[in-house]
């Protein structure tokens, strides 16, 4: 089993119930795995940002190090070093097995993710992003910010759309809180690594955690290694990437959850040895670029459960909060920058 890749291309085209078969079919997918992955969703800059990428990551450190983000609560901007994020902190298993959020320091600490990452966000945010300058890579800004940032943001909207659509709520019931345009997204690098230090055990390129956002959009190169848990029979399905290059993946985030009650569930997902690397002691796994659109509410918008997933058989599972301040306890667990009780 795996996760199918759905052509999107119907949803802007086709008449109203051609619109709305499709989105039952994405909706279907997200019930099942929290995931699914679409083609033909009208994006074609791939390959841009990938160049963009490879060119920012290759900057010296000085240069990297001039945008770093600071760890704090607070969103993140610019430049995290390898080893800086730690998601094994953010996610643990319950007493039924299942992947929640983590409330504690309940989890093991010293487990490390090999990857390095430049978040931005759109130009005027109140959390401003520190930009390479112009003269180290020409046209970085103008390009991810101006172009590719929007086409991600539009998709994500309307894939929230036939959200609203496969769960028959009005629509514009998530997509109205997200009016202020507070995505984020992120380029992400995974180093070359040696299979030895991730059979120790204390080292993947990303431990097992769900997203904080609406959904996240999310393209990976041809390297592998990106892994959904498999709810059905447990253990994890692999997501290999299909050969068309505009192949996208969404996640289901928190903030969905919250918003439908749990209705929908979060993706829990991980990136270990690829395929071909899987049953070897030794080698090295070639390093790997993502891109990933964190498509967010905004900041101020109550993101607790809708009454409509609130019955008796399913009381209201998460509390009323804020946007920001659900994404503020997902960051500082990230980051150890929590209010101390």
């Amino acid at each position: 089993m795996s996760i199918p890749a759905i052509d999107f291309s119907a949803f802007r085209k086709s008449t109203e119930q051609e619109r709305r078969e499709l989105a039952n079919r994405v909706t279907e997918e997200f019930k099942k795995h929290g995931a699914t992955r679409l083609i033909n969703h009208g994006i074609t800059g791939e390959i841009d940002i990938r160049e963009q990428s490879d060119k920012f990551f290759k900057l010296s450190e000085a240069e990297k190090v001039a945008t770093a983000n600071v760890r704090d609560a607070n969103p993140q901007r610019g430049y995290s070093h390898v080893g800086s994020e730690a998601t094994s902190k953010v996610n643990k298993r319950d007493q039924k097995g299942e992947f929640q959020i983590c409330e504690d320091d309940d989890v093991d600490q010293e487990l490390i993710d090999a990857k390095e990452h430049f978040d931005y966000t759109r130009d005027g945010d109140e959390y401003p992003t520190p930009w390479p300058s112009d003269v180290s890579i020409p046209g970085f800004h103008d390009w991810m910010e101006g172009t590719f940032l929007p086409d991600c943001m539009r998709l994500a909207r309307d894939v929230l759309t036939a959200i609203e659509l496969g769960l028959d709520v009005p629509v514009g019931t998530f997509t109205s809180c997200m009016e202020s345009r507070v995505d984020e997204l992120r380029i992400q690098h995974y180093p070359p690594l040696p299979v030895e230090k991730l059979k120790a055990g204390k080292i993947k390129r990303c431990h097992p955690h769900t997203d904080f956002g609406f959904i996240t959009l999310l393209f990976q190169d041809a390297t592998g290694g990106l892994e959904v848990e498999d709810r059905a029979n447990g253990g994890w399905l692999p997501v290999t990437p299909t050969a068309d290059p505009t192949e996208v993946g969404v996640y289901i985030g928190d903030t969905l959850v919250h918003k439908t009650n749990g209705h929908l569930r979060a993706a829990v997902h991980h990136v270990v040895a690829p395929l071909s690397l899987k049953d070897r002691e030794d080698g090295v796994m070639p390093e790997r670029f993502t891109i990933a659109l964190f498509a967010k509410a905004d900041r101020h918008a109550d993101v607790g459960p809708m009454p409509r997933f609130i019955t008796s058989e399913t009381p209201q599972r998460f509390p009323s909060l804020t946007a920001l301040e659900l994404h503020n306890k997902r960051v500082g667990q990230l980051y150890d920058a929590r209010p101390k009780a």
